[in-house]
């Protein structure tokens, strides 16, 4: 049985070297949730022309804080965010965040301190939009967008601390943490 093993093993690291690349692509934990922080920063920038892509902001943002906070729970460790071998659910992520229980990986870990209002806006992104819009019933909905870009900036606040600020094993270099912070900063200015 050994053999057989090492024979598939070889013979799988050779065609990892030789298979044409050009038609993959490739994503980790911190490249998703980074997708989804610039897909909301690109729609931010389009809602003064088409309001309808606040769609896309919410479930851009609730994406990039989802992602985020598994990137700074899981730290070197993937069942720090899995449950029978399933990723925990965004409410349970976030709950996590705040607890030192989970976030405490290193001498400088923190966790994540929500205001009321932080909350507030977390619950209505994921509760009241984000579930509405992936979960869909056929109906006629309005919604009030004043509220929004409020709303919008606690998410990108808890955004910046559970991606920059925690403390924590993350696999982002220099040039994707200044990406980040530009991407909030810009988004912010926009709202």
């Amino acid at each position: 049985m050994k053999a057989n093993s090492t024979k598939l093993h070889e013979y799988l690291l050779e065609k990892s070297t030789t298979v044409d690349r050009s038609n993959w692509i490739d994503f980790t934990e911190e490249a998703n949730a980074l997708d989804y922080l610039e897909k909301a920063c690109f729609f931010i920038g389009t809602l003064r022309d088409n309001p309808q892509n606040w769609k896309w902001v919410i479930l851009a943002i609730h994406g990039a804080m989802y992602g985020f906070a598994i990137c700074t729970l899981k730290g070197t460790e993937l069942r720090r965010v899995t449950e029978k071998s399933k990723l925990i659910r965004f409410s349970e992520a976030i709950e996590r965040c705040q607890k030192e229980k989970y976030m405490k990986m290193t001498v400088t870990s923190k966790p994540l301190a929500l205001s009321k209002e932080q909350k507030q806006s977390i619950k209505n992104l994921d509760k009241e939009f984000r579930d509405n819009f992936v979960h869909f019933l056929p109906t006629g909905w309005s919604i009030e967008i004043s509220g929004m870009p409020e709303i919008i900036k606690d998410c990108l606040d808890v955004i910046k601390f559970l991606a920059l600020e925690t403390g924590n094993y993350t696999n982002l270099t220099s040039a994707p943490e200044k990406n980040i912070e530009k991407l909030i900063q810009e988004s912010i200015l926009t709202l």
